[in-house]
């Protein structure tokens, strides 16, 4: 399991997450256009991850060693999804993705603050990664989280 005290630090991070796409969703709003578009499109992906977070969350907590679903990837695809998502875009669709996102990311953290060190030792099999522990998905998600700002910071 990854140190306790970074996992708390990341913790904190996951759970500062939507106030800093919340942000960078406002400040491509004021550059209007592709840019605007493209961050609502990386905040409904943010949204949809978020929904396989939670069960992984759920999953790992509930029951002893499970097959956990395969978790979500910024790879080289993602800024084409991104693309094509933005197509279909406005700033309706953007608050409503950052109110999914926050909603369910506020479960999550809220959540994790609640995890036990014993609890944040709880480990899964992921697909692609293997065994994963709820520490190891903090981890996972604050690199996702990471990766999604930097696209809209990129826009």
């Amino acid at each position: 399991m990854a140190d306790l005290l970074e996992c708390l630090i990341q913790i904190k991070g996951v759970a500062d997450t939507p106030r800093r796409l919340t942000s960078r969703v406002g400040a491509a709003a004021g550059l209007g256009g592709r840019a605007h578009a493209r961050a609502a499109a990386v905040a409904r992906r943010m949204a949809i991850a978020e929904e396989c977070f939670g069960q992984c969350l759920a999953v790992l907590l509930s029951e002893d060693r499970p097959q956990l679903p395969r978790l979500p990837r910024v790879d080289e695809r993602f800024a084409v999804r991104v693309d094509e998502d933005s197509r279909e875009m406005d700033a309706a669709s953007a608050a409503d993705w950052l109110g999914q996102f926050s909603a369910a990311r506020a479960a999550i953290a809220a959540c994790l603050d609640r995890c036990s060190a014993e609890q944040l030792n709880r480990t899964g099999l992921e697909p692609a990664r293997g065994p994963m522990t709820v520490a190891d998905l903090v981890a996972v998600m604050l690199a996702h989280d990471t990766d999604c700002l930097g696209a809209i910071r990129a826009a």
